[in-house]
């Protein structure tokens, strides 16, 4: 039984929680704050918005996302915006905002439905190999001109960190229906997916490769010159106009090596001064839904079997999948089961009488963590979950109200749980973990930020969060 002095205490306590965030900031008993709630006008008098959030990064000491607005009724009178966040007791402020005005795009109604890419990276190397050593915030997006027909390009925006303001290109600018070699005519998405940097070891070059929709791989160096990324105009893979079958979802380094995913296959770079990219590993048997993407989530990990690096990811072929978690070992790639999201949300259901009917995950990597208990490398990944039954109290649209996310402790060894605890009724409707990444700030050691939301074809006008929680609340140990 609680005393009275009991009970002041527990009063103090949440109501310095609640004023050290701000009011209306909710704090949850589980242990999760909420960082980021669509739906605001900030600091600058810009409104913060967006249905989902895609990416979260650390770079030089503060926090940024990059939302979307899939399904948004504010769409139009905004575009993907990148969120910056000074402070644990700061404010989301938007940092970039991509309309045409905004811009200063002259030629048309530019528009930028999600931010599909958001990373810091470092180059060791200018585009001659001359030693350098530079950090960039770069993000990516699709961009169509609604007052072009079918004109459609990659966005690039690099941010220059001394003024806070932001470098914007556009590459591989063409029309949405593309005549190919062939003479078949075909819908080309120049959705960009994901970027890394990879130190060609024939020419000693740190290179820049982004992942540009059907249109394949693209590459680029650092002009030191400049001071700017100079890509190349055509993609380095598939070359002669030629485009790739779906879009491409995943790009890792693994024991020297670089591989991208497209569908059930991995590709590898063949490196030298005229590269090559050949088949490395297929997934057998299904086909591929490429909506939804095939392999998904390419990461690189310890090797558990022997020496070097492994990759894992999700495969996702098609609707409805379980959503197996595959790995593959060493140079040789040797393929090893480990366990599936549908099991993950059976085992550890947040809600008994809720079964899997379907999981889509690896929406970015499987994402490494120090466990502070054993002080072992594990890896978060995030995935959203239909129900059954689907008309249950805990299901929006089929999909269950939480954000489902898996700890991998090692390869056999998991366990799953919900961002912001199990869904009720007095909190927000989350359904995807997109993202994840930990708190640059000194005084969040241990702290890590996770946003999402996926609509799924459904109205999810400011639906965009971010929440944040103690690495023992998020690994399950408190």
């Amino acid at each position: 039984m609680y005393t009275k002095s009991m009970l002041w205490v527990s009063f103090v306590t949440l109501y310095v929680a609640r004023t050290a965030w701000g009011e209306g900031t909710e704090v949850s008993r589980q242990g999760w704050t909420q960082s980021y709630a669509a739906g605001y006008t900030d600091a600058g008098g810009v409104r913060a918005g967006g249905s989902e959030i895609m990416h979260l990064v650390a770079h030089k000491g503060k926090l940024y996302a990059f939302n979307g607005f899939w399904k948004d009724r504010n769409f139009g009178k905004h575009s993907a915006q990148v969120l910056r966040l000074d402070s644990p007791h700061g404010k989301w402020q938007v940092d970039l905002e991509t309309t045409a005005a905004a811009l200063g795009y002259e030629r048309g109604r530019i528009a930028h439905m999600k931010g599909n890419i958001l990373k810091s990276v470092t180059f060791k190397t200018d585009k001659i190999g001359k030693p350098v050593d530079v950090t960039m915030l770069v993000a990516a997006s699709w961009a169509f001109d609604n007052s072009e027909a079918g004109h459609h390009a990659v966005s690039v925006f690099v941010r220059n960190d001394a003024v806070g303001t932001w470098q914007h290109t556009l590459l591989l600018e063409g029309p949405r229906d593309m005549k190919l070699p062939s003479g078949e005519v075909r819908k080309v998405r120049r959705v960009p997916r994901d970027i890394e940097v990879y130190r060609d070891p024939e020419t000693g070059v740190d290179r820049i490769f982004m992942l540009v929709g059907d249109l394949g791989i693209l590459s680029g160096a650092y002009d030191a010159r400049a001071r700017a990324i100079e890509w190349d105009s055509q993609p380095e893979y598939p070359a002669n106009g030629e485009v790739l079958p779906a879009r491409p979802l995943g790009i890792a380094k693994a024991n020297g090596r670089l591989y991208f995913s497209v569908g059930g296959k991995l590709f590898v770079r063949c490196n030298g001064r005229q590269p090559t990219w050949t088949p490395a590993y297929t997934v057998s048997g299904q086909g591929v839904n490429t909506d939804l993407g095939g392999i998904r989530g390419l990461s690189t990990i310890d090797n558990p079997n022997g020496p070097g690096e492994s990759l894992i990811f999700v495969w996702t072929p098609r609707g409805r999948s379980p959503g197996q978690i595959k790995r593959l070992d060493g140079p040789n790639l040797e393929e090893a089961d480990e366990t599936t999201l549908r099991e993950l949300y059976n085992r550890h259901t947040p809600h008994a009488g809720t079964t899997s009917t379907g999981s889509l995950g690896g929406y970015n990597q499987f994402v490494p963590v120090t466990d502070p208990r054993t002080g072992k490398t594990v890896h978060l990944v995030g995935y959203e979950q239909t129900i059954h039954p689907s008309d249950s109290p805990v299901a929006w649209h089929r999909y269950y109200k939480g954000a489902m996310y898996g700890v991998r402790f090692d390869a056999e060894t998991y366990s799953s749980h919900s961002v912001n605890g199990p869904w009720d009724s007095s909190k927000p409707v989350l359904v995807a973990a997109r993202t994840f990444a930990l708190s640059p700030f000194p005084g969040e050691k241990g702290t890590i930020y996770i946003g999402g939301h996926d609509a799924n074809f459904h109205e999810s006008t400011d639906m965009a969060w971010i929440f944040k929680a103690q690495l023992g609340t998020v690994l399950g140990a408190d």
